[in-house]
């Protein structure tokens, strides 16, 4: 979500902006995105972003979407020996046509979709990559409710240590030889 953008845009320097091939197909999101006056650059699957000496690689979407949730940029990446895979708000359909793509794709790290809603960190996906750890990004009393009862039942059957911003805070991972994680409140 851009909800923020520009706020964000004030107290950040922002060298480029990566967004979805589809994203672009929205004129009010390229509006905004015109009025920062920074460099956009639109990703897909194969793309490489640089990242601590090593990269994270565009995993979806292998096609131009609508912009929504569906479209998210997928990213993963392994940091300090660990994988991470980050999801946007890719949904169930999204986590379908990624595990159909890379089907032998294993994880440490999940950034579960769409804040851990319903329809995200589906039984299949999650049998697929097998993260040790799910991190949630979500609101403290959002509106929505996120992250929903039934996702988190999913972590806590497959036995995934789940860290929520909204209860634990700012989640940092740290380490030089080894990766530990840590939330700041």
């Amino acid at each position: 979500h851009i909800g923020d953008l520009e706020e964000v845009a004030k107290r950040f320097k922002i060298k480029e902006i990566c967004v979805s091939q589809g994203a672009l197909t929205k004129t009010s999101f390229v509006k905004r995105l015109q009025e920062l006056k920074r460099p956009v650059r639109p990703l897909k699957a194969g793309d490489k972003l640089p990242i601590m000496g090593n990269h994270l690689q565009v995993l979806y979407p292998q096609k131009v979407g609508d912009g929504g949730n569906n479209d998210s940029i997928v990213l993963y990446g392994k940091l300090l020996g660990t994988s991470f895979l980050f999801t946007g708000d890719l949904e169930k359909e999204g986590e379908k046509e990624l595990i159909d793509s890379y089907p032998n794709l294993k994880v440490s790290v999940l950034k579960a979709g769409h804040h851990g809603s319903k329809g995200s960190s589906s039984e299949m996906f999650l049998n697929q990559i097998q993260p040790s750890i799910a991190l949630i990004s979500a609101g403290e009393h959002n509106r929505y409710k996120h992250p929903n009862e039934e996702t988190l039942e999913r972590f806590k059957d497959r036995n995934i240590r789940v860290l929520r911003t909204d209860q634990d805070g700012a989640i940092r991972f740290k380490g030089w030889f080894k990766l530990s994680s840590e939330t700041v409140r």
